[in-house]
């Protein structure tokens, strides 16, 4: 007979083809994913996986199997989402998170979905979008809070908030002038790494506009970035609300500019199918936090 937990473990060995990510997603060995589906193969009587092929590959017989184990995947999650199963049963959620979220309303994403749902544990990573993808479609992470929109395939993206990209500086830094394309080669921009949109889009317009290239100094700290601009280094480029000193009576300040770059746009990336469902909920909280925070900072401003 097949088991369920072997249909599950073959299933994302072929979804996610590899072993040794599946191991990962589902908490186990790689010899414990490798035993399974050899149990597998010996009741079948043929071999499900190709695993001389890199990665590895399904048989015509393993896509048989992959299918009648997705569909059975499936209507076991209904049934445990009709019994609110998912609501009790113990769960890690691997969330990957970018730092703008984390110095706005990730606190208060965490403290709903804990209310909401008890029984989960967040493994978070904090990194810059294009990783997290990645990460999303190697298995690393079950669900992204990332920059967007993207198409990652096998995943689905629900739309979070804007933020405003602002510049702050030192007082005094620029003499109580405007930052404009003129002087803004004077100092280095402080901002996000060379594979992010602010950076890549800041560079292409003051080359335009200017016909030099920028001095920008890039990191993905945006506490690195808020120490070098008050310690005078240069000019923060970051998303509104993500500073610390931004709602203090600090030293930076926000520079008035007609420089203007589009805002940040924020999703979450989930995947469709299997295991998606508790995950279209946590995307739900997000989806509302976000709300919140943009509602609340509109009134303080």
């Amino acid at each position: 007979m097949f088991s369920l937990r072997s249909l599950e473990i073959f299933y994302w060995a072929a979804h996610l083809h590899s072993f040794s990510r599946a191991a990962e997603k589902l908490n186990t060995t790689q010899p414990g994913v490798s035993q399974r589906i050899s149990a597998l193969e010996n009741l079948v009587g043929e071999p499900l996986i190709n695993r001389s092929s890199k990665p590895i590959a399904l048989t015509s017989v393993g896509r048989v199997l992959y299918g009648h184990a997705e569909v059975v995947l499936r209507q076991v999650s209904a049934m445990e989402k009709d019994l609110a199963l998912h609501e009790k049963t113990q769960r890690r959620v691997r969330l990957g998170v970018s730092e703008t979220i984390v110095q706005t309303w990730l606190s208060a994403f965490l403290e709903q979905s804990s209310r909401e749902f008890s029984n989960i544990e967040f493994d978070i990573t904090v990194d810059v979008t294009p990783p997290m993808l990645r990460a999303l479609l190697e298995g690393e992470i079950d669900m992204a809070l990332a920059l967007g929109p993207s198409v990652v395939d096998g995943f689905t993206q629900r739309k979070l908030n804007d933020f405003p990209l602002h510049f702050y500086a030192r007082s005094g830094l620029l003499g109580g002038e405007a930052l404009t394309y003129a002087n803004a080669s004077r100092f280095p921009i402080l901002t996000y790494p060379r594979n992010t949109y602010p950076y890549e889009h800041l560079r292409d317009m003051l080359l335009r506009k200017t016909g030099r290239p920028p001095r920008i100094f890039t990191n993905s700290s945006i506490s690195t970035i808020e120490k070098m601009a008050l310690d005078g280094v240069g000019i923060a480029l970051v998303a509104e609300g993500s500073l610390q000193a931004d709602a203090q009576d600090h030293d930076l300040k926000q520079l008035s500019t007609d420089i203007v770059l589009p805002p940040l746009s924020f999703y979450a990336y989930y995947p469709l199918g299997v295991g998606g469902e508790i995950l279209g909920e946590l995307a739900q909280i997000a989806e509302t936090t976000a709300d919140r925070y943009a509602h609340a900072r509109r009134r303080s401003t």
